[in-house]
């Protein structure tokens, strides 16, 4: 099974337009008075764009500075580069970050990527050696590559679970009409039966340039699930046409997706979506994100509090992590192999128990998807709220 991008990578991938600026910028963190020479991490993320991945890059320089607050890696300061990868039109600008960060012996790693692209520029930086830290979990090269460590489940292999958890049990796929979200209902047809013992219905597909859905809402109505593998667009039209009309069904979208602005726009509409997470929602209590919203108060707070800011804040704490533990010197091979080694690892209790990079996962085209499970929600009053406690499995039956 070939897994390529679907729910948040293609949900953000196809929003993503393109903008002037330029391309690659260093990051104005705080050093923390530290004496050591530089190590440094880049983030490739959009930031001129129609839904800029800003975030990402203010979520990495954040933890960065709350690295350096607490010594730095053994005496370093950690420093974050960026690079806009604009939008999707075409990965012109990605592939010109990767190529250049690879250019730029100084750079160690990429970290918290966010972009539409990342089939293209993990094949550039695994061809280097370059580690990819906190990668999204959306593309063959991302879920195969030796160099690639996501830290987050997938979001879209949650999409039907987090409907069948919730009670539905004639589950259909509505994809928007491009090859990667289509994968979305072979996906989730293998997850479904092997995770919950529940028969996909099939898959509805949606023009990208649908404006009028009720066609399709209609055709969702033949069962009681539709998981949502969908650019934001069509998810507010779809919402747009549920709650005007007599339908009644579950629906369910990838929290990577959802982000401020997309909740904001969405307003009440999205009231009693289901959501299917691949890290703990940032409205949670758990201490972990507690760590998180203070650290980006202190250091970034006019930057959006989401799960693509987690998700680059939890990537570069673990680098950190990671490279304090390293004898010599921080290079991308001795981040590559120290990451290759870890077993038990825990970015402040924000990944399942017993997460380790030392083994592939056994499931065709997913074998770097270390994170296998969910964090399953719901969105209230505009807000994701976490409905799961914790984890839940997306590959096997629930304990």
């Amino acid at each position: 099974m070939i897994s390529v991008t679907v729910a948040a990578g293609l949900l953000a991938a196809l929003v993503a337009a393109c903008g002037g600026g330029d391309d690659s910028k260093d990051a104005d963190t705080a050093s923390g008075g530290l004496a050591g020479s530089p190590i440094t991490i880049e983030v490739i993320t959009t930031l001129t764009s129609v839904t800029p991945g800003t975030e990402a890059y203010q979520a990495a320089q954040a933890a960065a500075a709350a690295v350096n607050a607490s010594g730095g890696i053994n005496g370093h300061p950690l420093k974050v580069k960026v690079c806009d990868a604009k939008g999707t039109e075409s990965p012109t600008a990605a592939t010109t970050c990767a190529r250049n960060l690879v250019a730029d012996k100084d750079v160690i790693a990429e970290v918290g990527d966010y972009q539409a692209f990342p089939e293209q520029t993990n094949t550039i930086l695994n061809a280097a050696h370059v580690p990819n830290i906190a990668s999204q979990p959306t593309a063959q090269s991302t879920l195969s590559s030796p160099n690639s460590f996501p830290l987050a489940g997938s979001d879209g292999a949650g999409l039907g679970t987090v409907l069948a958890d919730n009670g539905a049990k004639n589950i259909q796929v509505a994809y928007t009409n491009v090859a990667a979200a289509a994968s979305a209902v072979g996906f989730n047809t293998i997850t479904l039966q092997q995770g919950r013992g529940i028969k996909l219905m099939g898959g509805i597909p949606v023009e990208v340039t649908a404006t009028d859905l009720t066609p399709v809402v209609t055709a969702g109505a033949k069962g009681d699930g539709v998981a949502m593998a969908m650019m934001p667009t069509h998810v507010a039209s779809w919402l747009n046409v549920a709650k005007s009309g007599n339908f009644t069904q579950k629906l369910s979208a990838s929290a990577g997706s959802l982000t401020e602005d997309t909740l904001k726009s969405l307003g009440d509409k999205a009231n009693g979506l289901l959501v299917a997470a691949g890290l703990p929602l940032v409205t949670s209590d758990m201490p972990g994100i507690k760590r998180f919203k203070d650290e980006m108060a202190k250091y970034q707070p006019k930057a959006d509090i989401d799960q693509v800011s987690l998700n680059a804040w939890m990537g570069t704490w673990a680098f950190a992590q990671v490279a304090r533990t390293i004898k010599g010197d921080v290079t991308r091979a001795s981040t590559l192999d120290a990451f290759s080694k870890l077993t038990n690892f825990n970015v402040f209790g924000l990944l399942p128990d017993g997460y380790t990079t030392t083994k592939d996962f056994d499931f065709p085209g997913l074998g770097r998807l270390f994170n296998h499970q969910i964090v399953e929600g719901v969105v209230k009053d505009g807000k994701l709220v976490q409905t799961s406690d914790g984890y839940v499995p997306v590959f096997t039956p629930k304990p």
